[in-house]
């Protein structure tokens, strides 16, 4: 009976399951479901993915992981507005999203009474099979859907999903210094969503993309004598129009905040590329600032956000236009704190490109290294077998800048370390020697200048440790005969003289 109403139902919550068994075959409720817990091998259960009222998605042996299964998962997950139907829609409107992201934008918080977590949420969810991670370059450790990460465009949705991420680093900066600029956050402690090993921003029990108390009166209030700052909370999402499925998780952050007590007054903004009407509304009957980068900063702004994730896809797909790059770089330029931590990113895309017209065997971006203590991410990786290995590390910030002692480190004891094992014992690499290069636009400390010869002098025999300045930049720049590639590095990281 119970095989019987699966091959009719197919996969489905065992709450449908025992509808049907009472509509179809006169069974009682409580017959049903004694019928369903004592049903035969062949009917498997999903334990990993608990619903309400104790159901539970149900399913035969042989229609695991069919088109059919994935089906009817989705649909009883949505079937239902809880944390699995909010956390999933964040992931799917996304494509793809680094692990830490999903802790912000899922819906769920970090911890709450009578509420699943986040990561509690994202462990049921890939124990279920229904999201996977992985590390991927660029980007790092990702959740994604399991039709997503099998798609064959996958390549180019991982492109479009970096360039994404990307633009939306360079518009929370802005933000930052907008709010700063008119004095609605306080100035030093507006926090922003950065690496996977940084605290995230949060106000209450939820995180967010950017946070920040206020001392602004529409914000602040003032308990037994004290002033107390009210907060400011901000979610950000470039994809073309963002619906209403894509911005419930946010919503219920923000409902479920302001039913907690002893949290101040919090000022919510979400901000997206375009929403759709329903969107829009629903934000706005919240009370939340549905805000894009047209109405923060202008027309031309927010043109130039849409070509900068456009132009961004093309080149980390190895698609290099310099003027493009340049123009939109210049026109976010005008935009204080545009820059900031992307300095970096946009100067291995620019690496990458000089390496391309003087190298004749491929070249990656942010290739991933397995060495027997960990991972390496490599930011220019060109390597031809029997050839050359050049392992290329990227350190683009503004002229004059330090860089870091600690960084330097890490790179000489640690990420060298780790490629040599992968060339040795993955590809097997014999010789000739690989060169590990330090291409920068800042300056090195004497200690770090130091410790990069002895580590040079100790290991000659081995590796050759090669240190590319400003001045051997603009070099290789003005060697390959590329106006507008000089002209961007002159423009953003190295100027004229």
């Amino acid at each position: 009976m119970i095989i019987g109403a699966l091959e009719e139902l197919g996969p489905c919550l065992s709450s449908k399951l025992a509808g049907y068994l009472v509509d179809n075959h006169g069974l009682s409720p409580d017959a049903a479901r004694q019928r369903i817990s004592r049903a035969p091998e062949d009917v498997r259960r999903l334990s990993s993915l608990p619903f309400a009222h104790s159901a539970a998605f149900v399913y035969l042996k042989s229609q695991y992981a069919t088109e059919e299964y994935w089906e009817s998962l989705y649909e009883a997950i949505f079937s239902v507005e809880g944390t699995y139907s909010r956390a999933l829609a964040s992931v799917l409107c996304r494509e793809v999203m680094p692990v830490h992201h999903f802790y912000i934008a899922c819906g769920a918080p970090i911890a709450q009474k009578r509420h699943i977590a986040s990561r509690a949420a994202l462990k049921r969810l890939t124990d279920a099979g229904v999201l996977i991670e992985d590390t991927l370059p660029g980007i790092g450790p990702c959740v994604m859907t399991r039709q997503t990460f099998a798609s064959p465009e996958f390549d180019a949705i991982a492109a479009g999903v970096r360039s994404r991420l990307m633009a939306e680093s360079v518009l929370l900066d802005s933000i930052k210094e907008w709010l700063r600029n008119l004095a609605i956050a306080s100035f030093n402690s507006v926090t922003l969503r950065g690496a996977p090993e940084e605290q995230l921003p949060s106000v209450g029990t939820f995180n967010w993309d950017l946070s920040a108390p206020s001392y602004s009166t529409a914000l602040a209030e003032r308990r037994k004598g004290e002033l107390n700052p009210g907060f400011i909370a901000c979610d950000v999402l470039l994809i073309d129009n963002v619906s209403i499925s894509a911005i419930k998780p946010f919503l219920h952050k923000v409902k479920t905040l302001q039913a907690l007590k002893n949290i101040g007054r919090v000022m919510f903004i979400m901000v997206g590329q375009r929403f759709d009407n329903d969107a829009f509304a629903a934000l706005r009957t919240a009370g939340v600032i549905p805000a894009t980068p047209e109405s923060l900063f202008g027309k031309e702004i927010a043109v130039a956000f849409r070509d900068l994730i456009k132009t961004l896809k093309d080149t980390v797909q190895g698609v290099v236009d310099s003027a493009k790059l340049d123009d939109v770089i210049t026109r976010l330029g005008k935009l204080e704190g545009a820059l900031g931590n992307m300095r970096g990113s946009f100067f291995e895309l620019l690496v990458a490109e000089l390496v391309r017209k003087t190298f004749s065997g491929e070249v990656q971006l942010n290739k991933i290294c397995l060495g027997d203590d960990g991972k390496a991410e490599v930011d220019v990786w060109a390597v031809k077998e029997g050839v050359s290995a050049r392992i290329i590390e990227c350190k683009g910030m503004a002229s004059g800048a330090l860089v870091s002692d600690e960084e330097i480190g890490l790179w000489l004891t640690t990420r060298i370390k780790r490629v040599r094992h992968h060339l040795k014992n993955i590809l097997h690499w014999n010789k000739p020697k690989p060169q590990f290069e330090l291409w920068t636009t800042g300056v090195l400390s004497p200690e770090a200048q130091h410790r990069i010869e002895k580590t040079r002098n100790a290991n000659s025999a081995k590796f050759d440790l090669i240190v590319v300045g400003p001045e051997e930049v603009r070099k290789a720049a003005k060697s390959v005969n590329d106006e507008s590639l000089l002209k961007t590095l002159e423009h953003h990281f190295i100027p004229a003289p």
